[in-house]
């Protein structure tokens, strides 16, 4: 991206975000320590969430081939880049090699992608590091969404532990979950989960120098 398409990008970021908040101020709460009936607000949830990651996914992948093709952050800095690749479209074909994809969801993985392109993986590395157990329960919550195997409720569980600091005594739906205000952040988890996608790639489109 050029320096003015990286603004126009970042504006359009902003939008998505202020209208995704918007939506997620419509639903209503839920309890956490009753099973939800409210089928229908728990789904509203889930397809909420899940247009929220995949846009965050793409957003993360869009900046990595960003910087790997020695582009610019908002205030001018670049990565060193080892590949010598302008065209993002043929980084993009490079950097997948033999993988079928590359997971922008786990940030293990995109720290060991960033570490392998770019010198200190910075910024991705750097900028997704304090946010790193939030970004890794956004997508546990998807997978659970996605998936109802036993692995992906055992990462849920995992994800209930770190927000409720117990499991329910009774299943709770992805749906439930996200609609739950947190005493400790005074809003429902799905709105944490979302302002920590955002604030995280507004941290890789202009990171502190």
């Amino acid at each position: 991206m050029t320096p003015q398409e990286l603004i126009e990008y970042n504006a359009a970021r902003l939008a998505r975000h202020v209208a995704d908040i918007a939506l997620v101020d419509e639903l209503q709460s839920a309890s956490a320590d009753v099973q939800s009936t409210d089928h229908q607000a728990d789904a509203l949830a889930e397809a909420l969430f899940l247009r929220v990651f995949t846009a965050y996914e793409n957003a993360v992948e869009r900046l990595f081939l960003h910087y790997v093709t020695g582009g610019a952050s908002l205030q001018g800095a670049t990565a060193n880049t080892y590949l010598r690749i302008e065209e993002e479209a043929h980084a993009r074909q490079l950097t997948k090699a033999g993988y079928k994809f590359l997971s922008w969801a786990k940030p293990a993985e995109i720290r060991t992608t960033a570490q392998t392109y770019i010198e200190n993986g910075w910024p991705l590395v750097d900028m997704m590091a304090a946010k790193e157990q939030t970004l890794a329960d956004c997508e546990r919550v998807r997978n659970r969404i996605a998936h109802n195997s036993i692995e992906a409720l055992q990462q849920f569980n995992v994800v209930q532990r770190n927000m409720l600091r117990t499991e329910r005594l009774f299943p709770i739906s992805p749906g439930q979950f996200l609609r739950i205000r947190s005493t400790r952040l005074r809003k429902l988890h799905i709105a944490h989960y979302v302002d920590v996608m955002n604030e995280t790639l507004e941290a890789l489109i202009d990171p502190p120098e």
